[in-house]
């Protein structure tokens, strides 16, 4: 340091924990080509504050950096604009068919059938017909099994039992179908049974989306179809995407070293912080 140059005031930052304090999952991408640039007072002012949204990083390299973390969701003015500009573009996609249920969205599967390939096997599936399994060569279907046949009552008391689990945080709203009676297992008797689950499709496309056995000779279809986006409760929410500003802030030896010029260029540096556990 030079004579007569006054020492810079040290940055005084609360401490801040990622994995205590935030729910949501930012990614902080530290770099940028600006040349670092010293605090200003109102930057040393919110890190001494009460503002939970300004804090000091510190990337790999060492350097420093002045971040402003987004505001809570729900507070401000810009969010609650957001919410009712979604609320609106979900009532006018849905105004056509506000009173339509579930089963009348679904018209449209009537009468078709779906398919999936997996290795040796074939899967299709009927809209409220029936669903087998089979493997086919030169066109002949050589094994075949019934994996169950539609049936209106128990897929009633289906839907039922899932609204009444409500809904699961991170999981899709689905719509069941309960197809019964189908080929006897062969390692316990009972008949094979379905339940297919359909979910909402935004890319527009009918598809068996997978296929399970989570337990012997009972079967889980995920069928994507558009015609389910029809209903609002089973539109796709994406999570929203909050961006975190940062620049690069100049170390006590730079402010200090004014014969070095300005702040040397700062280079690209990225991480992910980890969402809450």
């Amino acid at each position: 340091a030079h004579a007569g140059t006054p020492k810079p005031e040290p940055i005084v930052a609360k401490e801040f924990s990622f994995s205590d304090e935030l729910d949501d999952a930012f990614v902080v991408a530290l770099g940028s080509e600006s040349a670092a640039v010293p605090l200003s007072p109102a930057d040393l002012a919110a890190l001494s504050g009460d503002d939970p949204s300004a804090v000091m990083m510190t990337a790999h390299d060492g350097r420093r950096y002045f971040c402003a973390l987004p505001k809570p969701r729900g507070t401000g003015a810009t969010d609650d604009e957001t919410g009712a500009a979604a609320d609106a573009t979900n009532a006018s996609a849905t105004d056509g068919d506000a009173e339509a249920t579930v089963e009348d969205v679904l018209k449209p599967l009537e009468g078709r059938c779906f398919y999936r390939i997996e290795g040796w096997w074939t899967y299709e599936f009927c809209h409220m017909k029936k669903i087998r399994q089979y493997h086919q060569e030169d066109k002949k279907v050589m094994n075949e099994y019934n994996l169950g046949v539609y049936h209106p009552g128990l897929t009633k008391e289906a839907e039922k039992d899932r609204a009444a689990g409500g809904d699961v945080a991170g999981t899709q709203l689905y719509h069941p179908h309960v197809f019964t009676e189908g080929t006897p297992c062969d390692l316990t008797t009972l008949k094979r049974r379905t339940e297919v689950r359909f979910t909402c499709a935004p890319n527009g496309v009918n598809v068996i989306a997978s296929i399970e056995e989570p337990s012997t000779c009972s079967y889980v279809f995920v069928v994507q179809t558009p015609e389910l986006c029809k209903r609002s409760e089973f539109q796709v929410r994406e999570k929203e995407t909050s961006h975190v500003r940062c620049r690069a802030v100049k170390s006590a030896e730079e402010e200090t070293d004014t014969s070095a010029g300005a702040g040397g260029v700062v280079r690209g540096e990225s991480f992910a912080v980890p969402p809450k556990k």
